[in-house]
């Protein structure tokens, strides 16, 4: 059986890595004729791909910083952070045999049987995050007024801001995706244009926890999918 793990300790680079492991996948696959692996090695190859051909990166991360500028000048009272990435190898494995685990188990208790290889490549389809960008907003204490609640405002600010965003990136050439799932956003504080796009993790949480929405957008430049989280900072950030 071909695991990562294999190739973790011999001193190669991530890539090198990555490749190895997606060449070896695939000729296992065809050996074993398992459409799983074959799923499998489709994935690597196209995280490898993200990876070799990052070019665009640069001028896709100055259009998403133009809304972060956008933002500092409208909300100058708020602190903001923003950070991107590509999705690292462990975490994409990690995420790639969790959706498969998830599907498996969810369809055997449903329908006592095992499922089709095509529903499977259907719900290993939506891996939409192996680039990712997360924005953080916090209201500083210096800006909250006596008898202010700080939380409640936060969210308030979140929603508020998480309804300009698609407007403001599809100007820039992408385009949001929507979401159908049971988490697609409710709430009476998110502009009713943009809610079928999120994906709402705020019900339930904690005050102490953070509060994020999740967005996933189509970069026609790049032709590459990304998602842009939005949330408030959790108090041991």
């Amino acid at each position: 059986m071909i695991q990562l793990t294999d190739y973790l300790y011999n001193g190669d680079t991530v890539l090198r890595i990555l490749q190895k492991y997606y060449h070896d996948l695939l000729e296992d696959a065809r050996i074993s004729h398992s459409e799983i692996d074959f799923m499998h090695a489709n994935f690597l190859l196209q995280l490898q791909e993200l990876l070799e051909h990052n070019d665009f990166l640069t001028a896709q991360s100055q259009k998403i910083r133009e809304f972060y500028k956008y933002m500092t000048r409208q909300y100058p009272y708020l602190a903001f952070t923003m950070k991107g990435r590509i999705k690292s190898l462990i975490r994409a494995e990690e995420k790639f045999n969790g959706y498969i685990v998830e599907y498996v188990t969810d369809y055997y208790k449903e329908h006592h049987a095992f499922p089709e290889p095509a529903g499977l490549k259907e719900r290993l389809s939506v891996f939409r995050d192996l680039i990712a960008y997360r924005l953080v907003i916090s209201l500083p204490k210096c800006h909250v007024r006596s008898g202010q609640n700080k939380e409640e405002d936060e969210l308030k600010l979140l929603y508020k801001i998480a309804s300009e965003l698609p407007e403001f990136l599809e100007e820039r050439g992408f385009t949001p995706e929507a979401y159908e799932g049971s988490l697609k956003s409710q709430s009476e504080l998110l502009s009713d244009s943009v809610k079928p796009y999120y994906r709402d993790y705020i019900q339930g949480k904690a005050p102490s926890e953070y509060q994020s929405l999740h967005i996933t957008f189509y970069d026609n430049s790049s032709r590459s999918y990304l998602e842009v989280q939005l949330r408030t900072k959790a108090m041991d950030d």
